[in-house]
């Protein structure tokens, strides 16, 4: 059975490290750096090996404009599409990055697009937030159909708590009462805009209408839009309460992202 090939939740290869992908795919082979023990290893990128090539990124921008390039090849597209410039100092302006999803949208068919809208920030003691433009977002990316949207509540961890305080920002951590409620809210606004919403690995907030359990890669789905099958097994390697089934993961943390988000868990305490 070919693999499905994820690229990547280590770090944002589209944006950053797109000929070092791009060169992997005409040669049919990668080496990666495994993240505990970094051993390195080869995948395979052949096209008899590769069911589908899973992007994540919140700049598809070099995808755009190399179209001809990505046309025949089986693709998802993990968008990760905030409105907070603040904690995301490198990322394009907005309206280029609903560009780059409304043409990903007619190029591949919005069907292969899931919006994370990720993660829901909370910072100086719980007053302060990313949620304000979240409503204005799912209006724009339900005129293209996109059927589905990722979220979860930002993981505070203790490299995200120096990186803040580095910054002077004081992450804080919702109390489940307030989770629900902001996912019930999440999952109306959805439900009013032909959406499904998906939650990623935040536990406590089922059952809520139109909420369901977050599978970025979603290998009975990917099985149907390639017309083939693929691994459905649940991916082992993922926090407990994630749904993703299993694939290849061809990031490695070595590829400091440049975005320098600030409640990034990948890169270093230091960016």
């Amino acid at each position: 059975m070919r693999a499905v090939i994820s690229a990547s939740r280590r770090t944002d290869i589209p944006a950053h490290f797109y000929d070092w992908l791009r060169q992997g795919l005409e040669r049919g082979v990668v080496e990666v750096t495994q993240p505990v023990n970094q051993r390195v290893s080869t995948v395979s990128l052949r096209d008899d090996d590769v069911h589908t090539i899973v992007l994540w990124s919140k700049d598809f921008s070099r995808v755009v404009r190399d179209l001809d390039f990505w046309r025949r090849r089986p693709l998802f597209f993990n968008f990760t599409l905030n409105d907070c410039p603040g904690l995301e100092p490198n990322v394009p302006p907005l309206g280029d990055r609903l560009d780059q999803m409304r043409i990903l949208a007619d190029a591949f068919g919005p069907e292969r697009i899931n919006w994370r809208f990720d993660p829901v920030v909370y910072w100086d003691g719980g007053r302060r937030n990313n949620l304000g433009g979240f409503v204005a977002l799912a209006d724009r990316i339900a005129e293209w159909r996109v059927p589905r949207c990722t979220f979860s509540f930002m993981t505070v961890y203790r490299k995200t708590i120096l990186r803040g305080r580095r910054l002077g920002i004081a992450f804080h951590d919702p109390p489940l009462e307030q989770q629900r409620h902001v996912a019930s809210w999440l999952a109306l606004e959805t439900r009013r805009r032909g959406m499904v919403l998906l939650n990623c690995c935040n536990d406590g907030l089922e059952p809520i209408e139109n909420l369901e359990c977050g599978r970025c890669i979603d290998g009975p789905l990917l099985a149907q839009l390639a017309g083939e099958p693929c691994p459905v097994e649940r991916d082992k390697s993922q926090r407990k309460l994630c749904g993703c089934t299993a694939s290849r993961d061809i990031g490695s943390y070595w590829m400091a992202c440049p975005h320098a988000c600030c409640y990034c868990y990948a890169n270093p305490a230091s960016r």
